[in-house]
């Protein structure tokens, strides 16, 4: 499966966090971050203070819940491309605009990661950050962002929580090494490649094309979180098609071509940050909608309905879809809640008469 055919975000991105994994930072790397115009870069490092420790004293399920924490935290306060580059480790990437306002971002970041570890009874530093400021003007060599991501306390005089590096693009390395850390590298990006069919088929719904009930799950899972952390709104849209039993009739082929002409049609009209995808292995679908509150969900359901509607009057069969609407935190704080109320509303949309959209009250 070619990566960038496929609408399933979850190849490249770490589960637990919601950030990008270790494989698209390789690859973004091997890209200079499409820095094609060689802007300002900086890297924001940080990584979560004796993680270890935490996870021995407060367990693992508290040390998890503290790295999705850190993960959404980065990007919120940073606005930036970030990814997971190791256990505790991230790296938020930033091009444009000057280096010194990135320094200054780095510092904010630094400052309210540590004032906001109380909430989980963590005394400070619970964070520490350091700062890669690369030669403007350069690409980026390899070699030399490992080595200082891999070392980037050892280049520091002190042992303060925050530092800010000037990287030495000249920075002598024996050959053998250099060309070690690329080819780690690259070794890196290959093995991503060579997981793109296994992650496909966990993933991936053979049918539409679009994530399957798993991958609906971990989205789901991570959106509460986030949703939860920043206190704002979720939606979840569950629409199901009407009366296709038409096409089944005919035959295997022809009821799934309409589940494809389905995700076609609910993907045209959504946000680029919903997330749709397939529930179960019938005519269901779900989009999960993030800051979005019950009226402009339910705007977005009538949105969907009306896409379907148009678009299958140029099927064999004209199709419409009916879809019950619930919102995190009013409906439900849990997955399952939301589900299960979810899915009382769509029964209410079939029980009403089909094609329409019923929000919960």
């Amino acid at each position: 499966m070619d990566k960038t055919e496929s609408p399933n975000p979850f190849f490249r991105v770490d589960l637990l966090t919601g950030c990008n994994n270790l494989v698209s930072f390789s690859d973004a790397l091997a890209n200079d971050f499409d820095n094609i115009s060689l802007e300002p870069l900086s890297m924001i490092a940080v990584d979560v203070h004796q993680l270890s420790k935490i996870n021995e004293t407060r367990g693992r399920a508290f040390g998890d819940s503290l790295l999705r924490w850190f993960g959404f935290a980065i990007k919120d306060m940073t606005g930036a491309s970030v990814y997971r580059i190791a256990g505790e480790d991230f790296a938020a990437v930033l091009v444009g605009e000057v280096q010194q306002v990135h320094a200054d971002r780095a510092k904010k970041l630094f400052d309210q990661l540590n004032q906001e570890a109380e909430q989980f009874g963590l005394q400070p530093p619970v964070a520490r950050v350091t700062v890669l400021h690369f030669p403007v003007g350069s690409r980026l060599d390899a070699s030399v962002v490992w080595k200082y991501l891999n070392e980037k306390h050892s280049f520091t005089a002190d042992d303060e929580a925050f530092n800010i590096i000037e990287v030495d693009p000249n920075l002598k390395m024996m050959y053998e090494t250099a060309q070690a850390i690329v080819f780690m590298a690259k070794r890196i990006t290959d093995l991503g490649y060579m997981l793109e069919h296994t992650f496909g088929m966990a993933y991936t719904d053979p049918i539409s094309g679009s994530p399957n009930m798993l991958a609906i799950q971990h989205k789901l899972d991570l959106a509460l979180s986030e949703a939860a952390q920043k206190d704002k709104p979720l939606s979840i849209c569950l629409a199901d098609g009407d009366d296709l039993r038409r096409y089944n009739a005919m035959g295997y082929e022809a009821g799934d071509e309409v589940i494809r002409k389905l995700h076609t049609a609910l993907t045209a009209v959504l946000r680029p940050a919903d997330f749709l995808g397939r529930w179960r292995m019938g005519d269901e679908f779900i989009a999960v909608l993030p800051e979005t509150n019950l009226e402009q969900a339910t705007l977005i359901g009538e949105r969907l309905r009306t896409a379907v509607e148009r678009a299958s009057l140029e099927w064999l069969h004209p199709t419409t879809i009916s879809a019950g609407i619930v919102c995190f935190p009013q409906h439900g704080t849990s997955a399952n809640a939301l589900l299960q109320r979810a899915e009382q509303c769509l029964k209410a949309a079939k029980k009403a008469g089909k094609n329409r959209i019923v929000a919960a009250e």
